[in-house]
């Protein structure tokens, strides 16, 4: 099985898969703030006003010529939490053998990333492009904190999001911003720090990885000499962490079922577990296998009893989530089924604790369990998050190591894992035109 070859120079990590089997060059930079060292708003708007795509007509026709020259057609670019680190990931791909100086683009659209964190003065001086934005592009760094306010109160159209982010802030993780966040980030605006924490993304892990037909050691050091200029290495030393104050589920005093009234036609519910097991550690396995037996699916026993069989819920489904070490429900039932959902979900759970599996139903959740994973070997940018978790989390396992774990659970092992989880924190948002006040 291909697997990428890596080397590191200070912060930066070349990450390359050398294959034929895509008709596509892929280009990965992730930008690592680990543990919140910049404080998390400051850095999401930094990356906002780097990548972003510029709101003016004049800026979108010169950055999309520069894409149509290389045979680009866009830049993504994406900012996850994965526990107390923030990801910001800038995506590109081009055609591999449709167009001709496949190498020479490669270093270009490099370039051209390159460009965009950088800046036309790679010391940062007084023409360094945050400069120039901080100075003269007053307008969208007020466009960038309309979008932290609106960012703050989350997107009233993702409800599932919302619920979910309640159940993890109240079990004392990072979630969204809050107003000393906010306030937080005017401040550094205001007093001209921007600048300052700029700085310090320029010295955080970079995670660059290349996929395609390349030649390992000529690509590695073309994206060296293209991501390491040479201010950075005369001034890597990091300046000292951040403090920030730590919020681990441990320290959090919370309640067992919290409920809030919200502007919403049907009930959204979020059932938060903790789960005890690390990423790539021998539980692993058996734990996905639980994920995939619960509700991970449309086979799984939450939608075929709550959606298929009782229709008491519009949809219902688990996510795990490695990093903070908690696996969720979230669901959408009127208000008359509220209870009945709970019970089910409890009543599904024990199951599964007692080991109450048969040998068909064992055997289709690690056939479809090996089939998600290998549809995913055939997707690159899936192959880079699975590589990027590993070395987050600093785990050695491979996808084939995984796969072979999969293979051997047994429903005892489900059992276990099962068994060893707590039912954290149920966040339930109820319609306010339904409340009464005695339910």
């Amino acid at each position: 099985m291909e697997s990428f070859i890596t080397e590191q120079r200070n912060h930066v990590s070349v990450h390359i898969l050398p294959t034929r089997r895509y008709i596509n060059h892929y280009i990965h930079l992730s930008i690592v703030n680990v543990q919140g060292r910049i404080p998390p708003m400051v850095f999401a708007v930094i990356m906002r006003m780097l990548f972003k795509v510029s709101s003016d007509a004049a800026g979108k026709r010169e950055l999309h010529h520069q894409l149509w020259s290389i045979g680009v057609n866009e830049i993504k670019f994406d900012l996850e939490h994965k526990g107390d680190t923030q990801v910001a990931s800038i995506r590109m791909h081009m055609p591999a053998d449709v167009l001709p100086r496949t190498q020479e683009r490669m270093q270009m659209a490099m370039n051209l990333l390159a460009e965009l964190l950088y800046g036309a003065s790679l010391a940062g001086g007084s023409n360094g492009k945050l400069h120039r934005k901080v100075e003269a592009e007053e307008a969208q760094i007020q466009e960038e904190l309309i979008w932290a306010e609106h960012y703050a109160g989350y997107n009233s159209s993702a409800w599932d999001e919302v619920v979910r982010g309640r159940c993890m802030e109240g079990l004392g993780y990072i979630g969204r911003p809050t107003a000393q966040d906010l306030k937080q980030l005017r401040t550094c605006v205001q007093e001209g720090e921007l600048k300052k924490w700029y700085s310090e993304v320029l010295r955080s892990p970079f995670h660059v990885h290349i996929i395609g037909d390349v030649q390992p050691d000529t690509m590695i050091r073309q994206v060296l000499d293209t991501f390491m200029p040479a201010f950075i290495m005369a001034n890597n030393e990091h300046s000292s962490p951040v403090t920030l104050s730590s919020r681990s589920a441990e320290q959090q005093k919370f309640e067992k079922m919290m409920l809030e009234l919200a502007d919403i036609q049907q009930c959204k519910i979020n059932v938060a577990f903790t789960t005890g097991v690390t990423y790539g550690s021998s539980d692993y396995a058996a734990l996905f296998l639980f994920h995939s037996l619960f509700g991970a699916s449309p086979a799984s026993r939450l939608h075929l009893e709550l959606r298929e069989r009782k229709q008491w819920v519009y949809q219902i489904y688990s996510t795990l989530d490695d990093y903070r070490g908690t696996l969720h429900v979230t669901t959408g039932t009127s208000s008359s089924y509220v209870t009945d959902v709970l019970e089910a979900i409890d009543a599904q759970w024990m199951r599964l604790c007692g080991g109450d599996i048969n040998e068909a139903e064992m055997n289709r959740a690690v056939q479809n369990m090996m089939h998600y994973v290998q549809v995913g070997l055939d997707l690159p940018e899936q192959m880079v998050k699975l590589h990027l978790d590993r070395l987050l989390h600093q785990v050695e396992m491979t996808t084939q190591q995984f796969l072979e774990a999969v293979s051997c659970v047994t429903t005892e092992g489900v059992a276990v894992v099962a068994s060893r989880m707590n039912k954290a924190l149920t966040w339930i948002l109820y319609p306010e035109s339904e409340y009464t006040g005695t339910a």
